[in-house]
């Protein structure tokens, strides 16, 4: 037995991924697994160092605090204010179970059943889920290059508008990689004042830049005096997706709402974690994350080496770890990604999975190792 809002969801496109991941290797087949964005540099050594110290706290393994361990929030204002220039309270701030788990439960703290859910297509799978969990109905926010894969939120019916509840974006973006200006976020913050309509931000990939960091939201949310949320995560950002920390900003109402249904469902984050990323904010999270950034520096490049020998068509990334790139002919994108892996070994994410003004693209992560991504650079060269 399922309930109808199961029925209204098509099949996760990470573990379809996952199915023909592990197909390929019964089959013995070597597999360059550049779909799911998943880190494989693991949690850096001071991070490491610090957990087993945390561990040692009896303290720890009990109940966390509901909102977050004071010594987290304390370092993320202290962070936060050096980064952004910004200084919050903790009122501002809620630590979560990773990025995904607030994302995937907001929606049940501040919509009804009925009302309307803004989301960009493509976008993460979880927005549109989200917002069925909720009841409520969804108005797809088409994302095309000639718009430098921004909303054209003119382009949204004054009927949808009213509708409107939550708009969910999600810059720096996944899948495309596009960043947004301070002007955009302006615009956004404009539509949402006029339509009474609470912002969402997806900043998971916030810290995963290559040349000048991307804006995010809530410096600008702030000031705008509406209500918004943006949401974060140290999965990427330190290589951690398993340890599942990460933190929401935004204006107290919004905050307060989800810290209520989450009092109701889960009981945080496990307080020696909270302590450890704690230790590494205030001690060396630059370091850390500038090391990454390198790492991956190095991976665009060959990556994009490949890409450009192959004569494919995308642009280079700015942020995130992840490359959008258009399917050569006039192939689908589903069946382009089966034929990739069936001939190279090479796992893309087709850009269909991510909505259907996904269609006609496909996506490459750089979470794999420097070998992976060189052997995948090189069998795309010689596809063509």
């Amino acid at each position: 037995m399922r309930s109808k809002k199961i029925g209204k969801l098509p099949p996760y496109l990470f573990e379809e991924i996952d199915r023909v991941k592990e197909s390929l290797l019964r089959s013995g087949r070597e597999v360059l697994d550049l779909g799911i964005g998943d880190p494989d540099l693991g949690a850096p050594v001071p991070l490491i160092e610090s957990l087993k110290r945390t561990l040692d706290n009896s303290l720890n393994h009990r109940y966390p605090p509901g909102t977050g361990h004071p010594s987290l929030k304390s370092s993320l204002i202290r962070r936060l204010e050096k980064q952004y220039g910004v200084k919050l309270s903790e009122e501002e701030i809620l630590i979560t179970i990773g990025s995904k788990e607030a994302i995937g439960h907001f929606p049940l703290a501040v919509v009804d059943p009925g009302d309307l859910v803004l989301i960009p297509d493509p976008g993460y799978p979880v927005y549109y889920s989200s917002a069925i969990f909720a009841g409520a109905d969804v108005h797809r926010m088409p994302l095309i290059e000639s718009n430098d894969y921004w909303p054209r939120l003119g382009d949204i019916g004054d009927r949808d508008s009213e509708k409107a509840r939550l708009m969910y974006l999600n810059y720096p973006n996944n899948p495309t990689s596009s960043t947004a200006p301070g002007e955009r976020f302006e615009e956004a913050l404009e539509f949402c004042r006029r339509h009474d309509i609470i912002l969402a931000n997806d900043a998971a990939y916030s810290d995963i830049y290559y040349e000048q960091p991307p804006a995010v939201l809530f410096p600008l949310a702030r000031d705008a005096g509406i209500p918004y949320i943006e949401f974060f995560s140290f999965s990427k950002t330190l290589s951690i997706t398993g340890w599942r920390v990460g933190f929401a900003i935004g204006s107290p109402g919004e905050i307060s709402a989800l810290a209520t249904l989450k009092a109701n469902i889960d009981s945080g984050v496990f307080t020696a974690l909270q302590e450890s990323i704690s230790d590494v904010l205030d001690n060396s999270f630059g370091k850390i994350t500038a090391d990454i950034r390198d790492i991956y520096r190095g991976r665009r490049k060959m990556l994009s080496e490949g890409l450009d020998r192959a004569g494919f068509d995308y642009a280079v990334p700015g942020a995130t770890f992840y490359f959008w790139v258009r399917v050569p002919g006039n192939k689908g994108s589903i069946q382009f990604c089966s034929e990739l892996m069936e001939s190279s070994g090479i796992i893309a994410t087709p850009g269909v999975g991510f909505g259907r003004w996904g269609e006609g693209y496909f996506r490459l992560s750089l979470t794999a190792p420097d070998n992976t991504v060189k052997k995948a650079a090189e069998k795309l060269v010689a596809l063509r």
